[in-house]
């Protein structure tokens, strides 16, 4: 954007200004580009922008079909890291929104996370 203003006193005297501002605009959700199983004993998954991430363990047929006020909270750390403990037993459907409410379409997931108790040697 481009703004030209003009500022004129009593007097008659004036300045003149211009001003450039670009705007950005988010409206794309976080992205989950990381999730593994650290210490072993967490899930731990990061995000590619400070968010908030929740999930969901009971949604096999419809996925993320939940509202994320109903989800479980993920334990952030550092705002791109989060946290919740390991389960072999479940799967978790976790969904994460940004600072601005931003989240996967409905019945979208962020990530689909099935842990297993196998180790890589």
């Amino acid at each position: 954007y481009i703004y030209y203003i003009k500022c004129i006193d009593l007097g008659g005297n004036y300045d003149i200004e211009v001003l450039n501002f670009t705007v950005e605009s988010d409206s794309d959700p976080p992205i989950v580009v990381r999730a593994y199983h650290e210490d072993r004993k967490y899930l731990k998954i990061i995000t590619n922008e400070p968010a908030e991430c929740v999930y969901d363990t009971e949604y096999e047929n419809y996925p993320c079909d939940y509202s994320f006020e109903d989800g479980t909270q993920m334990t952030p750390l550092e705002d791109l890291n989060h946290y919740t403990d390991w389960n072999p037993q479940e799967t978790f459907y976790i969904t994460c929104q940004d600072e601005y409410g931003i989240q996967p379409g409905s019945d979208e997931c962020s990530v689909i996370v099935r842990p297993s108790d196998l180790y890589s040697l």
